[in-house]
């Protein structure tokens, strides 16, 4: 048996005594999803932006010698840790909230982790012809985008086998772990030089039969490429390192990056505000500024803020008035009446203006706390000034009222206790986040780019929600939403919810960690549940809804469907299938075809 095949094997068996071990050492059920495995560098392990890890060392003994380690979210470990020793669950959430990983819950998490490697031991001793031993050492909190490839830190510099694995305690979703496995000392590497030999071997046999470049240039031409040198010369700006693929991957840590920012701008601004407010990430695009402005909507609140650190320049918070007039006297507990009034008529007094005042205070915060743990250059960001405009007068050619930049937006729906308040739009310099190759300068443009200027050029427009009367201040959403997204995917979301909306009807942007039965009403028709990956994560939301007691059409969407896949989102309560990214034909296709099976 090959020494891949060996290690898959041997990892896989090993799930089924994790589960048994941890839930038998926690006294609640632990269930892990279905394991995935990569030959991966140390700078790929890293490279998945999110938030702060914690880092088990495992020390490999015996027959074989290396290190590895195990790798869980941080409020995973709390969660988990804080479960072993019985803490309440409200002193669990503000402890998860805060990412306060203290003494006593590394102990405590230190243990599962010992399981965890007790029953890998276990299983490479039954199955495994070496003798090997794991030992689970010391252990430390780690950012990712803060790790230096070229350090011993936290890991050495290597090619390791990585198994990862969704975990569930108590029937919560608490992130992935990961087994990291070093690949040199279980053979891995000779194996795949081996391999890499055998296929150079190959190659150069198949040569000695194949007719030579120059009968191929006398029989085809001389100016044409065969298809090797043509590949390598299209190609070049999606093989790695290149501007194409770096420029991909900036995008999707900067992403994360912003999303995180939303979930943790709701949580600060919920605990100022006395009341339950949430921003949901609608879509992240690069824009110029005519197509910021273009797409803005009407007079709004803008706040400056100065980028300091390692980055210069000024970003940009706009929300509509009556949103601002909204939180800012809310904040001042004006009577629910009152506010209601005051947000319609627009009346930004000097109260609701200061109170507001400090709702951007601490959105700006937010931003500085998220990009100075999680990004490798310190941003800050601090609130300057605010001012009222209305970007239909501004002019997108000068650098009147905001510079004639690139920018770089993300765009959120804010609700505040079930109240839906319009869109928050944060526009930040697409320099600062080396972001600006997203949109050709200026020089670059023909005239019919001219035409279309101000249009994202790293997404298609469809996947922006449209400005749509955010200053609008609905009664309960449950009485006007009538299709639900259930999405870990931002863009694909807010892709599906723009395309709802251009057929009329009403979409919400929910996230995996939602509650499911707050939200399904009598009003809502349809659901969509959309996967950035098909998984076991998405199918726990899919059971979820189909035991929630309202039968209404589950489409599951996603990309790289199975049949095995498709069998198991229909076992789980899905009645049609959509393959992401998918175009407005196709939601509106599953959206007409479901709600007329359910009519019938």
């Amino acid at each position: 048996m090959k020494a891949r095949e060996r290690l898959h094997k041997i990892l896989l068996s090993s799930c089924s005594r994790i589960q048994e071990e941890v839930s038998s050492l926690i006294g609640k059920p632990f269930k892990l999803g279905e394991p995935h495995f990569q030959e991966i560098s140390k700078a790929e392990i890293f490279a998945e932006p999110g938030g702060k890890r914690v880092l088990a060392h495992v020390r490999i003994d015996g027959e074989l010698q290396g290190a590895g380690c195990l790798l869980v979210g941080i409020k995973a470990a709390i969660q988990i840790g804080g479960t072993l020793i019985m803490l309440p669950e409200s002193e669990l959430e503000n402890l998860g909230a805060g990412e306060e990983y203290s003494e006593e819950l590394q102990d405590s998490f230190g243990e599962v982790a010992n399981i965890i490697c007790g029953a890998v031991a276990l299983t490479f001793e039954e199955q495994y012809p070496q003798n090997v031993r794991f030992i689970r050492t010391e252990q430390e909190v780690v950012v990712p985008v803060k790790v230096v490839v070229a350090s011993e830190n936290p890991i050495a510099d290597g090619p390791y086998y990585v198994m990862t694995v969704a975990m569930q305690l108590d029937n919560r979703n608490f992130g992935d772990l990961k087994v990291i496995l070093p690949a040199v000392p279980f053979g891995l590497v000779v194996e795949a030089e081996q391999e890499k030999k055998a296929t150079a071997d190959g190659a150069e046999e198949a040569s000695k039969v194949a007719p030579s470049k120059e009968t191929r240039e006398d029989t085809r031409g001389n100016n044409e490429i065969d298809g090797l040198e043509r590949s390598e010369v299209a190609g070049g700006a999606s093989q790695p390192g290149s501007p194409k693929h770096d420029i991909e991957k900036q995008k999707k840590l900067v992403d994360q990056l912003l999303h995180n920012s939303m979930a943790k701008m709701s949580e600060e601004v919920s605990a100022l505000l006395g009341g339950t407010l949430q921003v949901v990430p609608m879509a992240h695009a690069a824009f110029s500024k005519a197509g910021f402005l273009e797409q803005a909507g009407g007079k709004q609140i803008m706040t400056r803020m100065d980028i300091r650190g390692e980055g210069h320049g000024e970003a940009f918070l706009f929300v509509d008035v009556k949103t601002a007039v909204y939180l800012g006297g809310a904040l001042i507990m004006l009577p629910e009446g009152e506010l209601e009034e005051t947000a319609r008529n627009e009346e930004f007094g000097d109260d609701a203006r200061d109170a507001y005042g400090e709702v951007t205070n601490i959105i700006s915060g937010v931003y500085t706390s998220i990009f100075e743990e999680q990004y490798r250059a310190k941003l800050g960001f601090v609130k300057t000034s605010m001012e009222s405009v209305v970007p239909a007068k501004i002019d997108p050619e000068s650098d009147e009222v905001i510079p004639h930049q690139a920018y770089y937006l993300s765009i959120g729906q804010i609700q505040y206790k079930g109240k839906d308040l319009g869109r928050v739009q944060m526009a930040i310099p697409a320099g600062v986040l080396e972001l600006e190759d997203l949109l050709k300068p200026v020089e670059e443009l023909t005239a019919e780019d001219e035409a279309k200027r101000g249009r994202p050029q790293s997404i298609d427009k469809e996947a922006v929600p449209p400005a749509f009367e955010p200053s609008r201040l609905q009664e309960q959403l449950s009485e006007t939403t009538d299709i639900l997204i259930f999405t870990d995917d931002d863009s694909e979301g807010g892709s599906i919810a723009a395309a709802l909306q251009q057929m009329g009807y009403v979409p919400r942007v929910l996230h995996f960690k939602d509650s499911v039965n707050s939200v399904l009403t009598a009003h809502i028709q349809m659901i969509f549940l959309v996967m950035q990956e098909v998984s076991e994560q998405g199918f726990g939301v899919a059971i979820k809804i189909s035991s929630a007691g309202i039968s209404v059409p589950l489409v599951a969407a996603g990309p790289a469907w199975t049949r095995t896949l498709v069998l198991k989102a229909v076992k789980y309560g899905a009645c049609d299938i959509l393959i992401t990214p998918s175009s407005p034909t196709d939601v509106r296709d599953k959206t007409e075809t479901n709600l007329v099976k359910r009519a019938a």
